[in-house]
């Protein structure tokens, strides 16, 4: 049988930033919009902090209706914007409305560190959406690429990466938030977060691609 590894993921990845421009919207425009509407009609700060974790909790809640099932990632990501919320108005803090984010991603990235120590880590099954969407056909190919030692070996690295980076994030979140005005953060924050997801996409995809095209350099030495 065929090396897995040298099959192409082109045709599930090619259409990953066209799947992601109604978060840029949503998650991204949308809060920074509600956020300077609101102060400029002198709702109360802390309260226009809250209002826009209500578009991303909206977009998953649309996510889930759309693909007719909970993704456990959703529920995790929905869970803390809500108890987050919650927490910002019963403690009053404006502080923590612009931190509570920090806790999401700083928990995302722990989760990816700890399972480099599960039989396969957290990033294999998220990449794996991408790479095969719902297709029987295209998980078996993908589930198959764990038996070679170097895929899971970047596996592992990519789950690392993307670790560290989100816990590097949730840090400057804090940092943004002793540092900068609410209007500034409002703005920062989620650049900060949209640019380095993009950037790990990238780097990720390269990272991988990279495999396939070092596994079909050999294949041909070996046959010349």
């Amino acid at each position: 049988m065929a090396d897995p590894s040298t099959v192409s993921p082109e045709p599930a990845e090619r259409n990953v930033f066209a799947q992601m421009a109604p978060t840029l919207v949503v998650d991204v425009a949308l809060p920074i919009l509600l956020f300077y509407l609101l102060t400029r009609y002198r709702v109360p700060v802390l309260w226009a902090l809250v209002a826009g974790g209500i578009p991303p909790a909206l977009n998953n809640l649309r996510v889930w209706i759309k693909a007719g099932r909970l993704e456990p990632l959703g529920i995790i990501v929905v869970t803390f914007l809500a108890l987050g919320a919650a927490a910002s108005l019963i403690s009053g803090s404006v502080f923590f409305a612009l931190v509570k984010e920090s806790v999401l991603t700083g928990a995302f990235g722990l989760m990816c560190l700890f399972s480099l120590l599960a039989p396969r880590p957290l990033l294999f099954y998220i990449i794996r959406q991408f790479a095969a969407g719902d297709d029987p056909a295209r998980i078996e190919w993908w589930n198959g690429l764990w038996q070679y030692p170097r895929f899971r070996f970047r596996m592992r690295v990519v789950t690392a990466a993307w670790g560290l980076v989100y816990l590097v994030e949730a840090c400057l979140r804090v940092v943004f938030a002793l540092t900068l005005t609410p209007g500034q953060v409002v703005i920062a924050s989620p650049i900060m977060s949209v640019g380095a997801l993009i950037a790990l996409i990238i780097w990720s995809r390269r990272y991988l691609i990279a495999l396939r095209e070092q596994r079909a350099r050999e294949e041909q030495g070996a046959v010349s």
